[in-house]
């Protein structure tokens, strides 16, 4: 078992380092960023795999924490490069990619869907064939030693690790920032030419491209070799000032569109603010209206009743002087009556007094 919890070029021992080293094959492995941590192998072209990133927030976080400078020693002496990503939210977990360039018609398809390299038997091809399409891929493989051992040897056979390149902790690139400047270098060379932009070429202009895009790193010289064949130096273009003005240009529209959706966004939930505070006092105006509408008919009530009030009081006094008048009429018909019958004694007593005498 080869322990991972030693410092990258340091000697000091950790224990968190230690433990996490005996307990790794006990833990869950995650397969929740696609791209870098997958539950099975998987190889993409840079594009392809930028739209991995892209879909996906756990993929796109993902930070480089060192990268590889390796070398076959045997045959072709392919270049290559290993990316080792540390996982955003499990930070114990490293997914190491293996990043290269070679010829399109050098990639057969497996089964399972994932091109594997005839690196030995055809890599560099003669002088006098035109250039040729190349192809510049990530392979990805379950997050556990077994898994990309086991490809790098069926892949590349004997191969050695020239150097490696260390990230500080508070400057590494994201995997959708080393996604955007492989993406510039295909887009500077599409094709594989023998003297200019073959695998050293490649391999050459990552590794200094990210050197000078972030340059809080620490570079380790493990083994001489870099961008030779049998020892001589083969000649390369020297893209690595280009292509970082191509990497700032396409990162500035990433962060453009980030930025333009971030502000969408904003309006978005500006906006539904602003209905829901149409809305409220839409409400509030509502309810003073029902409070008014409520004061209102109780006034009118309070009117009708005081109303009714007075009219059955006037009704009242009405009554009373129409009473009075009947009992004024009443005395009146009794005094004459009283009246006449007087008259009629008074006749009748002077008549008997006239017939008396």
């Amino acid at each position: 078992m080869s322990f991972k919890g030693f410092k990258y070029g340091t000697n000091r021992f950790s224990v968190r380092g230690f433990l996490a080293a005996i307990f790794r094959p006990f833990m869950n492995s995650p397969s929740d960023a696609p791209g870098v941590f997958t539950s099975g192998d998987s190889k993409n072209d840079v594009g392809q795999w930028q739209t991995l990133l892209l879909g996906n927030d756990l993929s796109s976080q993902c930070q480089l924490e060192r990268i590889v400078y390796c070398k076959c020693t045997t045959g072709k002496e392919h270049e290559f490069l290993l990316l080792h990503f540390r996982h955003p939210i499990q930070q114990d977990a490293v997914a190491i990619l293996v990043l290269d360039r070679i010829p399109a018609s050098d990639s057969t398809e497996n089964n399972n869907g994932s091109s594997r390299q005839v690196i030995q038997s055809s890599y560099i091809v003669s002088p006098s064939v035109s250039p040729t399409p190349a192809r510049d891929s990530i392979f990805t493989t379950p997050n556990n030693g077994s898994a990309i051992d086991s490809y790098l040897s069926g892949t590349y056979e004997q191969f050695k690790r020239l150097s490696h390149l260390d990230f500080a902790a508070s400057a590494r690139p994201s995997a959708i920032q080393v996604s955007v400047l492989l993406c510039a270098l295909s887009n500077h060379s599409p094709t594989y030419n023998l003297y200019q932009y073959q695998c050293y070429w490649y391999a050459h202009t990552v590794w200094e491209a990210l050197k000078r895009l972030f340059p809080d790193c620490h570079e380790t010289t493990l083994s001489g070799g870099r961008s030779r064949y049998l020892g001589v130096k083969v000649e390369k273009a020297d893209s690595v000032e280009v292509v970082c003005e191509h990497y700032h240009t396409q990162w500035a529209r990433i962060e453009n569109a980030a930025e333009e959706r971030r502000k969408a966004k904003e309006d978005e939930v500006r906006q539904l603010r602003m209905e829901g505070q149409a809305e409220g006092r839409i409400e509030e105006r509502a309810r003073c209206q029902a409070e008014i509408d409520r004061a209102t008919r109780k006034a009118n009530e309070e009117t009708r009743q005081k109303e009714e009030a007075v009219r059955k009081a006037e009704e009242a006094v009405r009554r009373a002087e129409e009473a009075e008048r009947k009992a004024e009429e009443a005395r009146k018909a009794e005094e004459r009556v009283r009246a006449e019958w007087q008259a009629e004694i008074d006749r009748m007593r002077a008549q008997y007094e006239r017939q008396a005498a």
